[in-house]
């Protein structure tokens, strides 16, 4: 099984040839195992997650959080742990006068709410496609937290004490958890700054993994593989063959580059999913977009297939294309 932007389950036994399971609707999904889910239903006010056995069909209540993650709060996005007993959420001041206001980064654990840092901003500011976006992601052991409001630096938290303890200078474009604590994100593009991805752990700090421009990093849920898109190549930015699709092994040299295209989410820990971008010439932000072909890139064998979802089956929400992000699990 695979959750594409949290909202779409597929069965992915055979890659190439996806079901869509289940839509949601008013809800966010976090894949469990190969036979259960967790999703939020809000109602009275409040977020419930719920547990969903795929065989049975038997729901029950796990846990009630604070903040609906889907209400999208100003300058950052909500996550929240399956079991139901973490929620990282923002909160947002009033603009005054000037525009400026208040953001409060929010953890909700052992049923109490902690602000964690509150940050003074300037407005939002014009927004491209390859901008800035908001990141908040749990680590798998449950011990950090990654935050990341739009327009801001990147900040990691320990979830025992509520402390800060890593905040970059630059701007983030994306990030993701590559094993329990050690976390690995992609610095906003800035001719006048070097970018590059950058790692962290606690032992170490944070370091240059790759000189690399990125965009929305992901892993597949062993860590053992990355995968980003390239928006365009740095010492080139007219190559019309960018935006590309770059595939690493962590700790390794294999590297793979695959077509033109965008989003790249793994749907199993070998197999990514991509969207093919094609030429766009008429209510574009960027040159290109995606087309509506599908490619699945098999890390193991090095095979680059196209395909398109069965009719009604695309993860098409809001008249959104959200191919191929991946949730959070």
């Amino acid at each position: 099984m695979a959750v594409i932007a949290d909202r779409f389950l597929y069965d992915v036994t055979d890659p190439v040839h996806p079901r869509l399971v289940c839509r949601s609707a008013n809800t966010l999904i976090h894949l469990l195992n190969g036979n259960a889910i967790a999703f939020t239903s809000v109602a009275n006010g409040e977020t419930n997650v719920i547990r969903h056995d795929l065989s049975t069909g038997a729901e029950s209540q796990v846990a009630r959080l604070p903040a609906d993650p889907l209400a999208n709060p100003v300058g950052a996005y909500a996550a929240w742990t399956s079991d139901g007993q973490l929620e990282a959420f923002a909160t947002s001041s009033a603009p005054d006068a000037s525009g400026r206001f208040q953001l409060q980064l929010h953890l909700w654990s052992n049923g109490a709410d902690h602000v964690l840092s509150t940050i003074d901003r300037g407005s939002m500011g014009f927004e491209s496609r390859w901008s800035p976006f908001g990141v908040v992601e749990f680590s798998p052991d449950h011990a950090y937290v990654a935050f990341s409001p739009v327009l801001d630096s990147m900040r990691i938290f320990s979830v025992a004490d509520h402390r800060q303890v890593f905040a970059a200078a630059t701007r983030a474009v994306g990030g993701t958890w590559i094993a329990n604590d050690r976390f690995v994100w992609a610095v906003d593009q800035d001719l006048s700054k070097p970018s590059g991805v950058i790692q962290w752990t606690p032992a170490t700090g944070a370091t240059v993994l790759r000189p690399d421009y990125w965009y929305a990093p992901t892993s597949s849920l062993d860590g053992a593989w990355l995968a980003a898109t390239e928006p365009f190549r740095l010492s080139n930015q007219s190559d019309t063959s960018y935006p590309r699709v770059v595939i690493v092994s962590v700790g390794g040299t294999k590297v793979f580059e695959a077509g033109r295209g965008s989003a790249p989410g793994f749907v199993t820990p070998t197999v990514v999913w991509y969207a093919e971008e094609g030429s766009c010439a008429q209510s574009c932000i960027s040159p290109t977009a995606p087309n509506g072909t599908i490619h699945a890139f098999d890390v193991t064998k090095g095979t680059d297939q196209t395909f398109h979802f069965r009719a009604g089956e695309e993860p098409i929400a809001d008249g959104i294309n959200f191919c191929c992000f991946t949730g959070a699990g």
